[in-house]
């Protein structure tokens, strides 16, 4: 049993049982047999494999075995299967059973190797066996243990590869039985080889001609020495030789022949076939030949076969015969010392002799060392004057760095030996096998060459040669072949020196010598000329701390001129080069990279540098001029490897369609506005079609370049043939979709207006951005709304966008986070600013930006440093493309061609992320010199602060009060609940919940923290956060807990849960004992509070038909409630976005009281705008002189409070409007559908947009009796604000003188008493006079009010508003109305409201009245000048000239008034105004008669009592209206009516004469008239009889009262 390891191998004991189990004869002795065989397998050998096939492959090597007894060879190659042998192995096998004999093992590897097959396992055992006499074995045992064995065999199991083609099975077996018969014919024949090896030694002294004794004995020594085991005789044969016709015969004896030579039959040879030197040595007198044979021994070593030949003299020295034997040297020629040899002693003597060197000087020492370490065979076969030459030729190397050759041919020219020096240092593998080739081609050989290297202390290392030739005759030259072998030593490094010292001359080479010679790495060199190091140096040496990255981007000259293939090599300082950061680049240029290798450059001063080689092709096709191809990729990697390019497939256009970096970025940059307007394609599609149609991409740039650079030649004309070349293009453009993409295109680069592309910077070079002025409209499918104008700013840092919706817009900029869509954002920021901003002078702007490359590292600081440097150049972009005013006249930007008219106004404003970067735009406002100066961006140093002023607080606080006043609560002075969003560090947040000291601040909550006080004390709760608002930096942990009332507590939002306390269960309403952060938020939000205040950032508020994707505010999703499930009373939106317009709608819906954002929170714009309108006038005044900048800023800051107080007004009659506007609900809701249907039709307003309700849903509304929401009227009154401000910038509403109070009322008190002159030539005048009127418009009649009248009058937008301002000067309404306002909280609010619609419709009257009959030969004043005195006068002696049951009906109506609280002189006002309103015609019939006012007064209205006219106009007002046409048929028949009554007072008037009585006067004509006042009469007792009429009646009454005042007339 075999121990492996020690241990018995359980496996070979598996092995065993199955022999047990399974083998029926003999079984143990296969037991014994398997257990000999794998006894000594070593453990790795056993590793993986399983008994049952150790089993099958012992048990088949035993059935050979055993069956086979004869001396020759039996031989098995067999792949075993389980179904064939009932055992399997992945190898192929091969069993032997030969008899035992020397030289098996070591001749079966030769075999297998040189069939280059691998042996995987080799078993073999030499076993004698008994035998029966069927030749069974009967036992065995180790050879050599038993005296008398039946046979002697070795048995083998060799496992080698896979072997499947039979013929190669068949050829395998061949080989093997030939070796064995070899082996065979080696051993049986040894013995009488070496017997007649002895004889011929015997015979030698008689056949040695003419030999001297001394040879004899030395060639006796020899052959002695031989035969004492010295020499493996593997064969022999006799020669003899003969004349033959002037020639020799050499003909071998066959039947002397042994060993292997029996295998052979001799062939004759004539000796002239000889080369001259075997000639020579056949014939001479020399006793030995000593060469070696053409064959490699196939027994016991692969090595040649060496030959002696002992040669037969007769008695007269001629050579008759050689016995010749063959074999092989045993390794004691190798191993002995070259003295201790017969023959080679005195061959050495005689070389040492020969030299002259005195015994035991060094260089005779030096001499015999070289001999003694010269390779033996080479010793045997040379002849001493050979190896003299060589040896001195050695020895006068002295070990110098020098190759030298020494050659020797074989005296039968079979093959030359080549002795090669070189220095150690460069002896390599390749150096050999260069070696090898060279020799190899100059002997002509195409045999292997063999190779022996010696290595020893000296700085040479030999190796020595052996070259089989065919062309005995071979001719050579030494030095010829020795100097391709010096040029082959020559190593890299010796060449790459003189390269170095032939460019940079002997100084500078050998220092770059020191530093680089040794520097790069094998494999660099392996791959890499010297001359290519050459360069590489050169890159090298030009890198540098500030220049790290160099390249050499080339086409390898090998390549065929239509190869794709190009070289890259990047050189970079210090550090690796990734090549995950390297690849997507090459690839985003359109470069396969094939294959890369790093090479790392270490130099002698310490410093590594690195050199990347890329092997890559083109995936286009090659540029045609390669050269600036090749320059401009190297200058676009640079900028890609600096950033200043971005990385991405654009970047293939570079070589695929020939453009330049900057070219290539003007297409990514419109591909990347592209995205921004909502294209389906992503930008790797895009890429992709640009890759398939270079030719389309560069026709784009043609186009582009040819509309927008400044030196462009090109006409009109010219740039239409472009276009019409990308549409004859776009013919073979198969995918639509490609199609579509370069369409979108051209229609991108035609909408575009200016760029700023050819503009450079100030050191001469491209911008690192590039800006483009789009006219959006000019572009298909562009998302609604459309601006009017938009600059796109793109670069590889930051891309932005700025839209604006007029010449005149502001707003802020945004630092957006959303790369994909922040167009998108911006868009509907700007909707809501373009609402917002109806308020203020300029309509909506809004800008975004997002920052590509923000820093991962170096925390808050460089993240913010990188977002200033964005905005930076976000502003410059936009202010590139600006037109600018220099002393008053337009400048346009340098370097840019404009396809649009002069546009100087571009404003900015602080937003999310940008609160702190005023001053940074007004300082680059002020280096391009732009004509804002720091007007450009409101809020900076020399600006108002919003946060000081808390001017949108304040703004937004005037709602929440209007909000309390119209449901009973005076939030100044009555506590009140609130849930809050935002902090205290926060400027809305912060300062308005310091705008009431009664507020009670339950729950509050930002991103970090959230606040709960159940029960909070007003006061001191107010006192806590006013402490915390004035600290630098707040949260809410920093308020004292001991205030927070018993229960609550400030929580982390990133607990994972919030226990909650008894009190805040109360509070919430729930039985739940904790909440996660966000529930308790949702549930804080649905409390049932007074009011929600928003100061944060966040979508809160959704409608429940609106799903949270819609909503896009992914941070605020999980708190967010919808807006039917809030039971707060009111909403106030300090904070932008707080809910949507459809949650503010469906919260209004249910009960909710809500304006919108953009009304809540306009103070902040107001302020701004107010601010950048007060610098534009005062900057004049600094640029002429007139003021120091020093004193501007200080009246800026004194203006302060004036300038909050008018941004405050503007914010509480906004409100108050609104509140105005929805008092009549539905029966309203008429005349807003066709305003609603009005503003659509001039495209104006997009219902889905604005989410106000359809026509369906208005109808249904009409029926349940709902008006529109708080939120839906915001929305109108900001249209209907917008479309004014639009449609009055007209010359005679700008240039009306009347009007110019309206400019001056823009600017606080303080200016308007200093610079009223300066204030007429803003340059914003007429814009500021349009947002006033429009403003006071809109505020005080509604957002229909011009369109009504327009409708109903077919007048202008400019009539209506000179008409209204005639109407409300006449009539005091300002006075009125202010006084009216100074009720708040007096009375209540539903009765203020109420008065306000009443005085807003008398206005609307008499607005009416003018349209139809003012005299336009009149301007507003003189109008204004006739009709006050009357007016006055009228309002003085009202009651005197009425009836006596009119007046006593005014004071009844009076009295109730003043009963509610409302002051005497106010009540009177109101109580009189609709018969007041009669003074327009009582003052003209007056005017027309020449009578007195007083009588024409008395008359009119004492007339009107006697035929119960005024009764008929109630009637008329009472008639209810369902649509649009009979409403403006009642107007017309009040109008109507009042002409009727003030025709026949003329009519009166005039059959009185001078002077009369008014009583008389009417009761007499009365008298006079009475047949036809009596048809009157009838008319009007129908009317009395029923309480409902028909809108014919009126019509027919009414003409019935014209007949009238015509019959009775006295001048007709």
């Amino acid at each position: 049993m075999a121990l492996i390891d020690g241990q018995p191998s359980v496996l070979l004991q598996n092995v065993n049982k199955l022999i047990q189990q399974r083998v029926k004869d003999q079984v143990k002795l296969v037991e014994k047999f398997a257990n000999t065989l794998y006894g000594n397998m070593s453990n790795e050998d056993l590793v993986g494999r399983n008994d049952s096939d150790l089993y099958g492959a012992a048990l088949s090597l035993w059935q050979t075995f055993n069956s086979h007894a004869e001396p020759a060879a039996k031989i098995r190659v067999f792949n075993p299967e389980i179904a064939k042998h009932g055992w399997e192995s992945k190898h192929t096998i091969v069993e032997m059973v030969v008899q035992d004999m020397p030289f098996l093992v070591d001749s079966v590897r030769m075999a297998l190797s040189r069939q280059s097959i691998t042996a995987h396992l080799l078993l073999h055992y030499p076993l004698q066996t008994e035998r029966d006499k069927d030749q069974q074995i009967t036992d065995f045992f180790k050879l050599g243990s038993k005296a008398n064995a039946s046979t002697q065999q070795t048995v083998f199991h060799i496992e080698i590869d896979r072997v499947t083609d039979k013929a190669a099975i068949q050829t395998l077996t061949d080989e093997l039985h030939s070796v064995m018969e070899d082996v065979s014919l080696a051993v049986q024949d040894w013995l009488p080889a070496k017997e007649k090896l002895q004889e011929v030694i015997k015979a030698l002294p008689k056949q040695s001609g003419k030999a001297s004794a001394e040879e004899v004995k030395q060639a006796s020594e020899f052959l002695n020495w031989l035969a004492k085991d010295n020499f493996t005789l593997l064969g022999y044969r006799e020669y003899s030789i003969t004349p033959v016709k002037g020639d020799y015969k050499i003909s071998g004896i066959d039947k002397s022949s042994l060993g292997l030579m029996r295998r052979s039959a001799s062939r004759d040879l004539m000796l002239s076939e000889l080369p001259e030197s075997g000639r020579k040595q056949a014939v001479n007198n020399a006793l030995l030949i000593l060469t070696k044979t053409n064959n490699k021994s196939r027994v016991h070593r692969p090595a040649y076969i060496d030959y002696i030949g002992v040669k037969k003299f007769d008695k007269d020295g001629k050579v008759i015969g050689e016995d010749r034997f063959i074999g092989l040297y045993s390794s004691s020629l190798y191993n002995n010392s070259a003295g201790d040899i017969p023959l080679l002693k005195s061959k050495l003597a005689k070389v040492m002799q020969m030299s002259e060197f005195a015994t035991g000087t060094h260089a005779y020492k030096a001499l015999l060392n070289i001999l003694e370490t010269y390779p033996r065979d080479e010793l045997i076969q040379a002849t001493a004057d050979e190896l003299l030459h060589v040896a001195m030729g050695v020895l006068q190397m002295q070990e110098r760095d020098m190759t030298r050759l020494f050659m020797r041919k074989d005296s039968f020219g079979r093959f030359v030996s080549a002795m090669v020096y070189v220095p150690r240092e460069r002896y390599n593998t390749q150096l050999r096998k260069e070696t090898q080739a060279i020799l190899q081609r100059a002997l002509g050989s195409n045999e292997p060459v063999e190779f022996t290297t010696y290595f020893s202390e000296s700085v040479l290392a030999r190796t020595h040669y052996l070259v089989r030739i065919s062309d005995s005759h071979v001719e050579y030259k030494v030095k010829d072949i020795e100097r391709n072998l010096v040029e082959a030593a020559r190593t890299w490094e010796d060449k790459l020196e003189s390269a170095l010292i032939g460019v940079y001359g002997e100084a500078r080479g050998r220092e770059l010598i020191s530093k680089y010679v040794n520097a790069f790495p094998r494999s660099y060199k392996e791959e890499m000329l010297p001359n290519d190091a050459l360069v590489d140096i050169g890159k090298l040496e030009s890198l540098n701390d500030d220049h790290k990255l160099e390249m050499l981007f080339y086409r390898p000259q090998e390549e065929k001129a239509d190869s794709k293939a190009v070289r890259l090599n990047l050189f970079h300082k210090d550090h690796p080069i990734h090549l995950s950061d390297v690849l997507p680049m090459l690839e985003n240029f359109g470069l396969r990279v094939i294959g890369e290798t790093p090479y790392a450059v270490k130099c002698a001063d310490g410093s590594v540098s690195w050199v990347l080689n890329f092997a890559m092709e083109l995936n286009c096709a090659l540029p045609a001029d390669f050269e600036a191809a090749q320059q401009s990729f190297q200058e676009s990697f640079a900028k890609v490897w600096n950033g200043e390019l971005e990385d991405d497939g654009f970047n293939r256009l570079i070589l695929g369609a020939g453009l330049s970096g900057r070219e290539a970025s003007l297409l990514r940059a419109l591909a990347k506005y592209k995205r921004q307007i909502g294209g389906t394609f992503s930008q790797s599609y895009v890429e992709n079609t640009f890759a398939r149609y270079a030719e389309l991409a560069n026709l784009l740039v043609q186009l582009f370049n040819s509309k927008f650079d400044p030196k462009s030649k090109a006409t009109p004309k010219a740039i239409e043939k472009l276009e019409e070349q990308i549409v004859s293009s776009l013919e073979n453009v198969a995918n639509l979709d490609d199609d579509r993409i370069v369409r979108r295109f051209v229609d991108m680069i035609n909408a575009t207006l200016r760029t700023n592309y050819f503009q450079k910077s100030a050191q001469g070079t491209d911008k690192p951005y590039i800006s483009f002025k789009i006219k959006s409209d000019l572009i298909p499918d562009m998302p609604l709304p459309t601006p009017m104008f938009e600059i796109f700013v793109y670069s590889p840092r930051v891309e932005g966008v700025h839209l604006r919706f007029g010449k005149v817009a502001r707003g802020g900029l945004r630092w957006s986070d959303r790369r994909e869509d922040f167009r998108t954002e911006v868009l509907g920021l700007v909707k809501a600013q373009t609402v917002k901003n109806t308020v203020i002078v300029p309509t909506g702007s809004k800008g975004g930006f997002v920052c590509k490359k923000l820093p991962e590292t170096g925390g808050r600081e460089a993240f913010l440093n990188e977002g200033k440097d964005c905005y930076r150049t976000f502003i410059r972009g936009l202010l590139d493309v600006t037109d600018n005013i220099v002393q008053g006249a337009i400048v346009p930007p340098k370097d840019v061609v404009r396809h649009d008219e002069d546009d100087p106004y571009l404003v900015v404003a602080a937003d999310k992320g940008t609160a702190t970067f005023s001053d940074i735009s007004n300082g680059i406002s002020e280096e391009y010199g732009f004509w804002l100066g720091d007007a450009f961006a409101s809020g900076g140093s020399n600006g108002y602060d919003h946060k000081k002023m808390g001017i949108t607080a304040r703004g937004g606080w005037e709602s929440v009060k209007r909000h309390f006043r119209e449901i009973g609560i005076d939030c100044q002075t009555t506590d009140f609940t609130c849930v809050g969003i935002g902090d205290m560090a926060g400027d809305v947040f912060g300062n308005g919940m310091l705008l009431s000291k009664h507020i009670r601040l339950q729950v509050a909550f930002n991103h970090m923290h959230i606040f709960v006080d159940p029960n909070p004390d007003s006061a001191r709760s107010w006192e806590e956060r006013n402490r915390m608002f004035n600290l630098p930096t707040s949260t809410w942990d920093d308020y004292d807990k001991s205030l927070i009332s018993e229960g609550g507590g400030i929580f982390l939002r990133s607990a994972k849960a919030i226990k909650l306390s008894p009190q805040m269960k109360e509070m919430l309403g729930t039985t739940k004992a904790s909440m996660t952060p966000n529930e308790l938020i949702r549930e804080a939000l649905m409390m049932p509070v007074d009011l929600i205040w928003n100061g944060g950032i966040g979508t809160y508020v959704k409608a429940t038909s609106e799903s949270h994707a819609e909503v896009g505010d992914r941070g605020s999703e999980p708190l967010r409630v919808n807006g039917k499930d809030l039971k707060a009373k009111i909403i106030g939106e300090g904070g932008n976005l707080g809910a949507t317009q459809r949650g503010r709608i469906e919260y209004a819906m249910n009960g909710g009281r809500v304006n919108t954002d953009f009304v809540d929170n306009v103070g902040g714009v107001t302020c701004s705008d107010n601010e950048v309108n007060i610098k534009i006038l005062l900057n004049t005044l600094v640029a002429g002189g007139d003021l120091t900048l020093k004193q501007r800023n200080k009246l800026l800051l004194d203006m302060t409070e004036d300038v909050a107080a008018i941004v405050i007004k503007d914010c509480y009659r906004q409100t108050q409007s609104i509140s105005i506007s929805s008092l009549l609900g539905a029966e309203q809701l008429k005349e807003y559908t066709r305003f609603i249907h009005t503003l659509e039709k001039d495209g104006k307003l997009n219902r889905e947009l604005e989410f106000l309700p359809s026509d369906d849903e208005l109808a249904e509304r009409m029926a349940k009796g709902q008006g529109l929401t708080r939120p839906e009227l915001s929305i109108l009154t900001a249209y209907g604000k917008m479309v004014l401000k639009e449609r009055l910038v007209l010359p005679e509403i700008y240039e009306n003188a009347y009007f110019k109070r309206q400019l001056f009322a823009n600017f606080p008190q303080m200016l308007q008493d200093k610079y009223a002159a300066e204030m007429e030539n803003h340059p914003l005048k007429a814009e500021i006079i349009a947002t006033k009127l429009a403003n006071m418009l809109v505020n005080e009649m509604g957002p229909n009010f011009a369109q009504r009248m327009q409708e109903e009058t077919g007048a202008g937008v400019g009539e209506v508003t000179l008409c209204y301002a005639i109407a409300r000067d006449l009539f005091d309404l300002s006075p009125m109305w202010r006084k009216l306002e100074q009720l708040d909280n007096v009375i209540p609010a539903a009765l203020q409201s109420k008065l306000l619609h009443q005085l807003r419709r008398t206005m609307r009257r008499a607005t009416r009245w003018f349209l139809r009959h003012r005299n336009k030969a009149l301007d507003i004043q003189q109008t204004i000048d006739f009709f006050k005195p009357a007016y006055q006068q009228l309002n003085k002696e009202l009651p005197a000239y009425l009836a006596a049951s009119e007046a006593e009906q005014l004071l009844h109506k009076q009295s109730a008034l003043t009963e509610q609280g409302v002051p005497q002189d106010i009540a009177q006002y109101l109580a009189q105004l609709s018969t007041v309103f009669s003074v327009m015609d009582i003052a003209q019939v007056a005017d027309a008669e020449k009578i007195s006012l007083s009588m024409v007064a008395e008359i009119y209205f004492k007339l009107g009592d006697k035929l119960d006219l005024h009764w008929f106009l109630e009637q008329i007002t009472n008639q209810p209206v369902s649509n649009h046409w009979q409403a403006l048929a009642r107007a017309s028949y009040r109008e109507e009516l009042d002409w009727q009554q003030r025709a026949l007072s003329a009519v009166v008037v005039r059959s009185c004469g001078k002077v009369c009585e008014a009583d008389e006067v009417i009761s007499s004509w009365i008298n006079e008239h009475d047949a036809l006042l009596e048809r009157w009469r009838l008319m009007l007792a129908e009317f009395k009889t029923t309480k409902s009429h028909e809108f014919a009646k009126f019509s027919v009454a009414l003409r019935e009262l014209m007949l009238l005042s015509h019959h009775c007339d006295p001048v007709k």
